[in-house]
């Protein structure tokens, strides 16, 4: 058996782990164009806030070389697939053919940059998974005091918190619509506002960039009504799949633009699986097709992709409840289902709660925390979530993620079990479930 996955990220990692775990005869390939192995966007503000002292700490598992050469599995890096011959099941990297049974598509994702008048490529960077970009970009931090970042999504809103950390003078957050929009209602994206504000951030809300420009070494943003003059702009505007090479290929791309998988996650080829942040998500909720680019979701169809590749597809993938995490400053934010907005945009009717919980663990300094719970009153059943705090938000969205993907009643999951001590955080989710269940009678 002879398996070619090309991208070394998460997803391709982990489909080369379960490939050689269920096969030790199997050749296994994996492709990368790049130099190096990198990490995940999401891992850059650790280093750029100063959490994590070098990028070398984040070289870890399938992230160094010796991962790949313990379990005799080939990494050719510098070596960039363009173009899939599929009537010979051959790749060709570099001008070089090789042959494959199997081929696991972990294509990633390509940053969007807005096509603003003025843009120049100096002092301009994107979230990339390419250490190389990542080291550009800790470079440029240390040696400038102001920052525009555009966008309002979790990686942008991440990025704020390194340059604050370092202490620069202004740091302004330009966002088109609202903050985190994808994953929060307002209700929940106002607390998140004031956090940002109450940590020096300038939120401008809704911001009409006309034009970007360079002068004396400085860059300056061009809105409808002022100008900034900043030291660097990142930007923090979304991110397209990778599917040039599927195209190409002749496989089938979704309406997302993502290249369209069966719950097998096989591609219109049958010998040809997609994973990761490249793949044509769908929520589990009601099955309708999405984007959902996080590396939880890469390392899951990652998981499933090398098995079925080996096991001839018992794997089913049943979708995503769209679980999230991160931390602005010092808060959690966490969501999972979908928002009210997108439930109504779907056609879904709605109740909702949103309730400030009183101080955890109180004596001991516990913090409060605001949830946002939605459900769907025709199943009384929960839909969508909502969670911040200084407290860990984690281990609630987790239950409630499992609580979602399996169409738990509200009267059942009021009814869980949960451990307790006055020494940790308390899981005060059924506060609001209760409140939930009286608002939906």
């Amino acid at each position: 058996m002879k398996v070619c996955i090309i991208g070394a990220g998460d997803a391709g990692a982990i489909a080369a782990l379960q490939t050689r775990r269920l096969s030790r005869e199997a050749q296994i390939d994996v492709f990368s164009k790049r130099g190096e192995l990198g990490c995940n966007p999401c891992e850059i503000p650790l280093v750029l806030a100063g959490t994590v002292s070098k990028w070398q700490d984040l070289y870890r598992g399938y992230r160094v070389t010796p991962f790949y050469d313990k379990r005799n599995i080939k990494l050719h890096l510098n070596r960039e697939v363009t173009d899939i011959l599929r009537d010979k099941k051959e790749i060709v990297a570099n001008g070089k053919k090789y042959d494959y049974d199997k081929a696991i598509l972990a294509l990633g994702i390509n940053p969007v940059t807005p096509s603003f008048s003025g843009l120049d490529g100096k002092n301009e960077f994107t979230p990339s998974t390419d250490i190389a970009d990542a080291r550009t970009f800790d470079d440029a931090i240390p040696k400038n005091s102001s920052a525009a970042i555009v966008g309002g999504g979790f990686i942008g809103l991440e990025i704020a918190d390194g340059p604050k950390a370092r202490g620069y003078s202004k740091v302004y957050l330009l966002v088109r619509r609202d903050i985190m929009r994808a994953y929060l209602d307002k209700e929940i994206a106002e607390r998140l506002r004031q956090v940002l504000v109450e940590r020096g951030v300038e939120l401008i809300v809704p911001a009409e960039i006309e034009g970007i420009s360079s002068r004396n070494g400085k860059k300056r943003v061009i809105l409808s009504d002022r100008e900034l003059e900043i030291d660097f702009i990142f930007f923090g505007t979304g991110a397209e799949p990778n599917a040039k090479l599927a195209r190409q290929a002749g496989l089938n791309i979704g309406d997302t633009g993502a290249i369209a998988v069966n719950q097998n996650l096989q591609t219109s080829d049958p010998n040809i699986y997609a994973v990761g942040d490249c793949m044509e998500n769908w929520d589990s909720i009601t099955g309708s097709k999405r984007r959902h680019q996080l590396a939880t979701n890469a390392i899951r169809t990652g998981y499933i992709a090398g098995r079925n590749a080996i096991l001839e597809n018992r794997i089913s993938y049943g979708g995503t409840v769209m679980p999230f995490v991160t931390r602005i400053f010092s808060y959690q934010v966490g969501a999972v289902g979908f928002t009210e907005r997108e439930a109504r945009e779907k056609g879904i009717e709605t109740i909702s709660i949103t309730v400030n919980t009183p101080y955890l663990r109180e004596p001991r300094r516990g913090k409060p925390a605001w949830y946002k719970l939605i459900a769907d009153p025709r199943t009384q059943t929960l839909i969508g979530a909502q969670l911040i705090s200084e407290e860990t938000v984690s281990g609630t969205i987790d239950k409630l993620a499992i609580a979602i993907a399996n169409r738990m009643p509200l009267v059942k999951l009021v009814q869980i079990d949960s451990c307790y001590s006055p020494y940790v955080q308390e899981d005060q989710i059924a506060v609001p479930i209760q409140r939930l269940i009286d608002e939906l009678s």
